[in-house]
C-alpha cells in the first residue's frame, strides 16, 4: 500500500502544469523583477564601476593600480582574448562566400559586419 493519492487524472507536483487551470501559472505575465529597471541598472553601474575603479597595491613594486587596467591587462595576455579584442577595436576582416545561382552564375556575398551585407 502506498500513500500516494488515488489518481484523479492530475499528475502530482512534479514541476509540469497540469491541464486547465493551475494556481502556478502566471496570468498576467512574469511579474518584473526589480520593479524600477532603470534605478536597478543604475545601482549595477555604481557597483561594477566601484570594483573596476578601487586600486591595487602590487607587493612587489608597490605600485598602485586600478582594477580595470589589471583586468584590461590579462585579457591581453590571454590568447582567447586578443583576436576578439582585436576584432572589437579594428573590426572584423571581410570574408567573402561564393553561392551559385539559378543560371550556374556565381553570387558573392561579403559579410563586414553585422549592419554591412552587400551583394556584388
Amino acid at each position: 500500500m502506498t500513500d500516494l493519492p488515488a489518481n484523479t487524472g492530475e499528475k502530482l507536483d512534479n514541476g509540469q502544469f497540469k491541464k486547465g487551470f493551475d494556481k502556478r501559472r502566471w496570468l498576467n505575465g512574469r511579474p518584473r523583477i526589480p520593479k524600477d529597471r532603470q534605478e536597478a541598472q543604475k545601482i549595477i553601474d555604481n557597483v561594477i564601476w566601484e570594483e573596476l575603479s578601487r586600486t591595487i597595491t602590487n607587493p612587489d613594486s608597490k605600485d598602485e593600480v586600478d582594477a580595470l587596467r589589471l583586468m584590461i591587462r590579462s585579457m591581453i595576455r590571454n590568447k582567447n582574448m586578443q583576436d576578439k579584442i582585436l576584432d572589437r577595436i579594428l573590426g572584423k576582416v571581410s570574408q567573402g562566400v561564393e553561392l551559385m545561382g539559378k543560371d550556374g552564375e556565381k553570387i558573392v556575398i561579403t559579410v563586414k559586419g553585422l549592419d554591412d551585407i552587400t551583394e556584388d
